[in-house]
Order: structure tokens, then sequence, then C-alpha cells
């Protein structure tokens, strides 16, 4: 018996069947498009640079491997410093591509990290102490919103200098 060869064509009908399905839930729910992007682009930027900074701490023989546990409190102080910094700036740039949402969007971005960290207590009770899972959950959302917040600062800013520099008639 022969094999049916899978063409790209079909994944590529398959795969746009469900951007098809997922834009009509979104528009039927009353959710803006550019509002799940933000948050997504949120997530990837925070896990990338994350990855990076435990990755280059590890070759540098501070850290242990990434999938080892750890529970040195110096070291997670450092990593908590590190990561509440990452959740900053990662909000901004979700706020960033939200723009009229941008609350919102930080927000979201931070209920997620809380509820992930929430779900790490359980999951990840062998990798380090419970007061790091916790820690994040808290501030999960206080360092969203302040993220967002610093985008809608520098926002007004902006906006302000170029009505100061635009030309008086």
């Amino acid at each position: 018996m022969k094999e049916i060869p899978t063409t790209n064509w079909h994944i590529i009908f398959i795969i746009q069947n469900m951007w098809i399905k997922l834009r009509a839930w979104l528009h039927k729910k009353n959710i803006p498009l550019r509002l799940v992007l933000a948050v997504l682009a949120g997530i990837v930027i925070s896990k990338l640079l994350m990855a990076i900074t435990h990755y280059i701490l590890y070759f540098m023989d501070i850290f242990p491997a990434p999938n080892k546990p750890m529970f040195n409190t110096e070291l997670l102080w450092v990593a908590l410093v590190f990561h509440s910094f990452y959740a900053v700036v990662s909000a901004y740039f979700t706020a960033q591509i939200a723009k009229e949402r941008a609350s919102k969007a930080a927000f979201v971005l931070g209920t997620k990290e809380a509820i992930v960290w929430l779900i790490g207590i359980v999951l990840l009770w062998n990798q380090a102490p419970a007061w790091f899972n916790i820690t994040k959950a808290v501030l999960g959302i206080p360092l969203a919103v302040f993220g967002g917040r610093i985008y809608k600062w520098h926002k007004k800013r902006v906006e302000n200098n170029m009505l100061l520099k635009a030309p008086q008639t």
C-alpha cells in the first residue's frame, strides 16, 4: 500500500483554516487581534531575555544548569531581580504594540504571569523554594502595570515634546 504524500499545501491549508477560525472567534468575542499579538510578543520577549540571561550566568558558572534545581537564596534573589526587570521591559513593549489598549494588554500580561507562577508553585516544587514562585506570582501584575505606565508616561512626554517643537502660527 502506497503512502499518501503530504504536501506543503495541505499544511498551509490547515494553518490558514485555523487562522480564519481564530480571527472569527476573536471578532465574535470583541477581542482585538493587536491585543493578542501584543501579549504574545510580551511573553516571547520576557521568556527570551530570561533564558538568555540564565544561560549566560550558567556558562559563567554562576547559576546551575537551566533545568537543575536552584535553592541558593542569593542566586534566587539575583534571578528575581532580573526576572522582575524583564517583566517590566516586556510589559513596556506589550503596551507599545497594543497602543490604545496599552493598559489592558499590560494587565493581561501580568495576569498571565501571576497565574503561571501560581501553577509553578505546584509544578516546580522541587526546582526552587515556594517563596520564589509566590513572590513572582505576587509581583506579576504590579510589574506589568508598571511597565505599561512607563510606556504611557514616555508616550505622553514624546507627544508634549512634539507639541513644543511644532511651528507656532
